[in-house]
C-alpha cells in the first residue's frame, strides 16, 4: 500500500510539512532578530567598557610623562569580557599610546571618528576624550560575534529538528486514534450484504460520520425493501405460472396426440418445448425464491452420502439419466454437513442438471463424496472458460444447450448462507478436458460468518 492511500499518511504529511514550512520561516525571522539583539547587546558592552576606561587611562596618562613607544597591558579590559575585548588609547594625530596585550600593534582604524566602525574584520567603537586630544577604542573581532550567534541560533534550533520527527510519529499516534470510529464504520459496512442488512449503530460515533452511518443506513433500509419486493415477486410469479403452465401442457400434449399427421404434429411439438422450458424456468424462479428467503440456516445437519444417493437414485428413475451417474462415496465414517436436508438436495439436483445438460453425451457424470467431506461433480466435455462468472444470475457459458442461466447461483447462493464454498475447475483435476464442481463445507461446529 502507498503511504498516500492511507488519510491518517496525508494528514501526517501535511501537518508535518505545513509545520516544518512555518517552522523555517520562524527559524529565519528569529536567527535575523536574534542576531540584531546580540550585536546590540556586545555594542553596548563595548561602549560601557570604553567609557569604563576612559577616566582610568586620563589618570595613568597625566601622572606619567607622555611616552616614546606605546605602552601594553598584560590583562584584557575586564574579566566579564573574557578576553574578547582589547583596546587602543590614541592621540589626536592617531598615534597609538596604549593598548591591551591582545590589541595589534598598528591603529584599529585609520580615521578617528565617534562611533562604531568596520575594519578588517574588526568591530571597533571609538570615544573622545579630553576637547579630542584622545581616544579610546575597544574593539572586538567579527568571529567571536558570529560565534556567539550561532551558538545561540544551535539553541533553538537543535530542539526544533529533535522534535520535529517526535511531533509526526505523536500526529500519527494522535490521528490513528482519533480515526479509529472511520475504520470502525467501515467494517461495520462491509459486514453488510443481502442477508444481513441490519443497520449501523449510530450513538457511539462522532457527528460528522453519524451522518454518513444514517444515510448507509437509509440506502439499506431502501435496498432491503427493493429485495424483499424481487424475492415476493419471484416467489409469486413463479408460483402463479405453475398451474397454468401445466395446463398449456396438458393441452398441447391433447393437440399432438390428436394430430393426424407429423406436419400437423409439428407446431405443437414447438410449444411443448416452449412450455417445458418455461416450467423449468418457474422450478429455477422457486428454488431461487427459496434460497433468497434463507431455506439454508434452518440449523440442522445432512448426511452428505445419504442425500446424494437419494438424489442420484431419483435421476435414475428417469430413462434418459439411466446408467449415466456413478455415486462414489466412501464405505464407512460420518460425513455429515451443516446445511438443511433440502437446501442440499437443490444444491445436488442443480449440480447433476448441469453436468447432465452441458456435459458430453453418453458419458459418465461422477458425484464423488470425499473423505474430507468435500462433494464434486464431474463430467466429460470440452474446456469452459472464464469458470468464475458461471456463478452470477442468467449467466451461461459458451453452450448450445438448453438451460436458465440460474442452477450455479442458486447453488452459490446457498452455500453462502452456510459458509460453505463452491470451487469451478475446467479441465477437470487430473483430466485435460471436462468440468468439475467441487463444495467444501466447513468443519462441523463452525458457523457461518
Amino acid at each position: 500500500m502507498r503511504i498516500f492511500d492511507s488519510l491518517v499518511s496525508r494528514l501526517v504529511v501535511a501537518l508535518i510539512v505545513v509545520t516544518v514550512a512555518f517552522g523555517v520561516v520562524a527559524a529565519a525571522t528569529g536567527s535575523y532578530t536574534l542576531q540584531r539583539e546580540i550585536n546590540e547587546a556586545m555594542d553596548s558592552s563595548m561602549q560601557e567598557a570604553a567609557r569604563r576606561l576612559l577616566p582610568l587611562v586620563i589618570d595613568d596618562l597625566f601622572e606619567r610623562d607622555e611616552p616614546q613607544s606605546p605602552r601594553r597591558l598584560a590583562e584584557a579590559v575586564s574579566e566579564d569580557d573574557g578576553g574578547r575585548l582589547v583596546f587602543q588609547v590614541r592621540n589626536g594625530e592617531g598615534r597609538v599610546l596604549m593598548g591591551s596585550y591582545s590589541a595589534p600593534v598598528e591603529p584599529l582604524t585609520q580615521g578617528l571618528a565617534q562611533g562604531f566602525s568596520e575594519q578588517a574584520g574588526w568591530r571597533v567603537y571609538t570615544e573622545p576624550a579630553v576637547s579630542g586630544s584622545l581616544f579610546v577604542q575597544v574593539a572586538e573581532r567579527d568571529a567571536h560575534r558570529n560565534e556567539e550567534t550561532l551558538e545561540a541560533a544551535t539553541g533553538f534550533l537543535v530542539p526544533m529538528i529533535i522534535l520535529t520527527p517526535l511531533s509526526a510519529i505523536v500526529a500519527w499516534l494522535s490521528l490513528a486514534h482519533s480515526l479509529r470510529p472511520i475504520a470502525a464504520l467501515r467494517n461495520e459496512i462491509k459486514a453488510r450484504h443481502g442477508d444481513h442488512l441490519a443497520p449501523i449503530r449510530t450513538e457511539d460515533l462522532p457527528s460528522e460520520l453519524a451522518a454518513i452511518a444514517t444515510s448507509v443506513n437509509s440506502l439499506m433500509q431502501r435496498l432491503d425493501m427493493a429485495l424483499d419486493a424481487e424475492k415476493e415477486f419471484t416467489a409469486n410469479a413463479a408460483h402463479e405460472l405453475r398451474t397454468p403452465i401445466a395446463g398449456a401442457l396438458a393441452q398441447t400434449e391433447r393437440l399432438i396426440a390428436e394430430a393426424t399427421d407429423e406436419a400437423g404434429r409439428k407446431r405443437p411439438h414447438q410449444i411443448k418445448a416452449a412450455l417445458s422450458h418455461l416450467a423449468r424456468l418457474s422450478e429455477k424462479l422457486m428454488q431461487l425464491a427459496r434460497a433468497d428467503a434463507g431455506i439454508a440456516a434452518g440449523g440442522k445437519a445432512s448426511d452428505l452420502a445419504s442425500v446424494a444417493a437419494f438424489v442420484v437414485s431419483d435421476f435414475e428413475q428417469h430413462g434418459e439419466n439411466r446408467g449415466r451417474l456413478r455415486l462414489e462415496a466412501p464405505a464407512k465414517g460420518r460425513t455429515q454437513v451443516p446445511i438443511d436436508p433440502d437446501a442440499l438436495a437443490i444444491v445436488l439436483r442443480n449440480l447433476i442438471e448441469n453436468a447432465l445438460l452441458h456435459g458430453a453425451e453418453n458419458t459418465q457424470v461422477v458425484v464423488r463424496v470425499g473423505d474430507d467431506v468435500a462433494l464434486s461433480v464431474i463430467n466429460e466435455g470440452p474446456v469452459v472458460p472464464a469458470t468464475t462468472d458461471l456463478v452470477k444470475r442468467f449467466e451461461r457459458g459458451a453452450t448450445r444447450a438448453a438451460g436458465s442461466g440460474l442452477g450455479l447461483a442458486i447453488v452459490n447462493r446457498i452455500l453462502q448462507q452456510v459458509g460453505a464454498t463452491l470451487v469451478l475447475n475446467s479441465p477437470a483435476s487430473g483430466q485435460k478436458d471436462g468440468f468439475e464442481a467441487t463444495v467444501r463445507f466447513q468443519p462441523p461446529g463452525v458457523s457461518a460468518a
